[in-house]
């Protein structure tokens, strides 16, 4: 078998092409063709050396499309999360990480939020590195090896590539949810026909703008820079107002502008933040109601300290503060149903929120190009 190429980060802010032998596949493992991996926030977060334990030399990539090139013959029956047999050549997404199976949490509340919570998990392009075979444990490489512990999910026939490759990101948007939970004392939270509010106009902000639509949303307001995504958003229908936080600068002036866009200026039911941005929080929190709810969706990674008043943005407001810190395995498969809900459904270009394609060798490139927030998502297509 040939040698499979990968793009291998060993220095934090450096990308190199390196090969690997192909690896054997054994009765409960299989080997993948990546098709597309998109760049994540924080495969730009761990590029750029803030997360300085990284397990390097790594393969990033965690979000990945990918084709069945051979597979064991128990993990055709049993890696598929929902029951379907697997074969070569099926599209499949898997769901990135694995859970220990030993610590308190996952002893104690494996059954409720299965791997988010575990202390000592493992995943694709974050905590596995390529020094060790079968070395191909991130997206950014032609092929990736995928492990019994994977959850695999088929992707269905009708969904073009540049859609099926945003399964993760709406995997990270379906946060929303933890918003629609029963909690009596919140005065309802978030309900269906309420008013959200999304921070932060990168890929996983329109994702949760989406799912709020669908979900029954009254009204979508977006905050959110720079122009170019916020036209690209603008173009699926989905927002009833946008704010450009360039050209409206002032942060109590966007926290007013919002506000009017609700019954009698009270705040909106709901507010997610996916901006990465320590400092939007207590923005976020100024224009949220009393009795509403904040989601912090966007702080994957440590990104800084912020200033709140717990009187006056939590106690006297009486909010429902939730953390959101990854999706469990489940949560793939209701990211593919929102995203056949708004595809074919709805009628939402998705496939306009992938604006760049690289190839494997440009790994480097399309990393600094992420940065600069030229577009709005790009991929790796090796």
């Amino acid at each position: 078998m040939k040698n499979i190429k990968a793009a291998v980060m060993r220095q934090f802010g450096k990308i190199e092409i390196q090969t690997f032998p192909y690896p054997e596949v054994t009765e409960d493992t299989m080997i993948a063709k990546v098709k597309m991996a998109g760049i994540c926030g924080t495969d730009l977060h761990y590029f750029a050396g803030k997360e300085p334990d990284l397990p390097l030399p790594i393969i990033l990539g965690h979000e990945n499309l990918v084709e069945i090139v051979e597979i064991g013959k128990r993990a055709r029956t049993a890696m598929e999360a929902t029951g379907k047999n697997l074969a070569p050549g099926d599209r499949v997404v898997f769901y990135p990480g694995f859970a220990c199976g030993k610590c308190w949490y996952c002893r104690h509340l494996a059954h409720e939020r299965f791997g988010t919570l575990c202390t000592n998990g493992n995943a694709y392009g974050i905590t596995l590195s390529c020094k060790e075979a079968p070395h191909l444990f991130g997206g950014f490489a032609e092929y990736v090896y995928i492990l019994p512990k994977i959850q695999v999910y088929k992707v269905p026939d009708d969904l073009p590539d540049e859609v099926a490759v945003l399964t993760d990101i709406f995997a990270s948007a379906s946060g929303v949810l933890k918003a629609m939970m029963p909690y009596p004392a919140l005065n309802e939270g978030f309900r269906p026909t309420g008013i959200v509010a999304i921070q932060g106009s990168g890929p996983i902000g329109i994702a949760a703008g989406i799912i709020a639509r669908l979900c029954g949303a009254y009204k979508v307001i977006l905050l959110g820079a720079p122009k170019s995504r916020l036209d690209l958003a603008d173009n699926l229908g989905v927002f009833d107002y946008i704010i450009d936080i360039q050209e409206i600068p002032d942060a109590q002036k966007r926290v007013e502008m919002v506000k009017k866009m609700t019954s009698e200026k009270v705040g909106v039911d709901l507010v997610v933040d996916c901006t990465g941005v320590a400092d939007a929080i207590p923005e976020g929190l100024e224009m949220l109601r009393r009795g509403g709810v904040y989601l912090e969706s966007g702080s994957f990674a440590n990104t800084g300290n912020t200033t709140i008043n717990p009187f006056k943005h939590i106690c006297y407001k009486d909010v429902y503060l939730l953390g959101h810190y990854g999706s469990p395995p489940e949560s793939y498969f209701i990211a593919l149903r929102f995203i056949k809900m708004a595809w074919r459904d709805r009628h939402l270009t998705l496939d306009k929120i992938v604006t760049h394609e690289f190839p494997l060798e440009k790994t480097e490139e399309a990393l600094i190009h992420q940065q600069q927030k030229k577009g709005m998502k790009a991929v790796i297509k090796p």
